[in-house]
């Protein structure tokens, strides 16, 4: 009685994206430096209206800032969604 054994290979995918980023590595960092300080000068507020703002210019950067360092998906990913949440938060209290 032959038995016979399947060998199933999955390859992880992996995205390549042509770098076309002309932006030099110390631009870089001070859009990061940006993203924080807007991130945690939000929290400092009292206002919602203001916090909400001050977050979404914070998130818009870390987005950017993730674009501009090779497509970092857990920092890019994470700060759209906050984006969203905090512009829909804007809308509705309008």
């Amino acid at each position: 009685m032959a038995v016979t054994y399947f060998l199933i290979s999955l390859k992880m995918t992996t995205f390549v994206y042509p770098k076309k980023n002309n932006m030099t590595p110390e631009i870089t960092n001070y859009i990061g430096y940006a993203a924080s300080i807007f991130v945690v000068t939000s929290f400092a507020l009292k206002d919602i209206k203001k916090i909400r703002i001050l977050n979404l210019i914070g998130c818009a950067f870390f987005v950017l800032y993730g674009i501009f360092n090779g497509y970092l998906w857990p920092v890019i990913i994470p700060n759209g969604i906050l984006c969203f949440i905090q512009v829909y938060h804007l809308i509705k209290k309008t």
